[in-house]
């Protein structure tokens, strides 16, 4: 189903005059959250020597982000010198978009091995799951398992891993935007990048391209430009069949959801079990697109613990 939309001209249109429906979007997002401080400067930085305070700064911005994405037609307004609560008038801007976002945030941790006082901060606005595991490498699975097997009363589903930063208030609107207007035979996943810190080139986008050999085993081939629309804001976006599919998340819309519990998911096929839960899980069935280059701020994702920038120093230019 999904190849044959990318027969022919390999586009996809979508309509600036079509709206999203007006009820508020109903978004389920689960992060398997994982922390134990080791030995080594080098490797996930859940188990890095240095990294508890980057870990507490990047799991807190993560779940705010999160939370951060919730939004309702009318919100209150403090009127201070009255000392009461208002509500504020509809919102107009942007023209088109959702009506709202309704999250409802899941948290996976095991054992003792987790930043308990981060979660704890949150704790009236996410549900935490504790599970017992030999193997702290499937707490990504468990999180997978709720997301797939729980009632589909959502419009849209989000894995994520706990160290992704969401600065786009946006995010979930453009998901489904795309999901919708393609039909659900593609999954969108947006560009991770990491801040540099340098004035020249702010960003590094992690996620370049990859053995093309990999992704033609897997039956997945890179392509530029197999869709396009008009997002609702008058600009038009490219979408790209991905060089490389890893972006430590993934959404899926309900029909979408469904060909997952039918058809099933692997728990290895692609790199380890963390990237096999973020990426196959979606490549396995679907054809992933991000934003072609030029066009890559349309959806983006930031690393908030970064673990790339190491390559910078030493690295050559190309």
């Amino acid at each position: 189903m999904a190849a044959a939309a990318l027969k022919g001209d390999s586009s996809v249109s979508a309509s600036q005059q079509e709206p999203l429906p007006s009820r508020p979007c109903r978004l389920r997002v689960v992060i398997p959250h994982y922390y134990h401080q080791g030995q080594e400067r080098i490797g996930y930085g859940s188990t890095r020597a240095d990294s508890l305070l980057q870990r507490q700064i990047a799991l807190s911005r993560c779940l705010g982000s999160v939370l951060a994405l919730g939004r309702s037609e009318q919100d209150e307004l403090l009127h201070i010198d009255r000392r009461a609560l208002g509500l504020t008038p509809p919102s107009t801007y942007p023209e088109r978009r959702l009506s709202g976002v309704e999250v409802d945030l899941h948290v996976f941790v095991s054992g003792d091995r987790w930043l308990e006082p981060v979660v704890a901060n949150f704790d009236r606005q996410i549900s935490v799951h504790r599970v017992d595991l030999e193997d702290p490498r499937r707490l990504p699975h468990q999180a997978r398992r709720f997301l797939l097997e729980s009632n589909p009363d959502a419009d849209l589903f989000l894995y994520m891993e706990d160290d992704l930063v969401i600065n786009d208030r946006q995010f979930a609107d453009k998901i489904l935007w795309f999901l919708e207007r393609s039909g659900h035979q593609l999954v969108l996943l947006p560009h991770r990048y990491e801040l540099t810190g340098d004035r020249q080139a702010t960003r590094l986008f992690v996620d370049g391209p990859i053995d093309r050999t990999t992704l033609e085993r897997m039956k997945r081939p890179p392509q530029e430009a197999v869709a396009e629309g008009n997002f609702w804001d008058g600009q038009r976006v490219t979408f790209d069949l991905a060089s490389n599919p890893h972006a430590g998340c993934f959404a899926v819309s309900r029909p979408q959801l469904e060909v997952l519990r039918e058809k099933g998911v692997a728990d290895e096929g692609f790199v380890g079990p963390l990237e096999t839960v973020a990426t196959y899980t979606v490549l396995q069935h679907f054809p992933v697109v991000k934003p072609a280059w030029p066009c890559r701020d349309f959806l983006l994702i930031e690393h908030g613990h970064p673990s790339f920038l190491i390559h910078r120093p030493v690295l050559p230019r190309i």
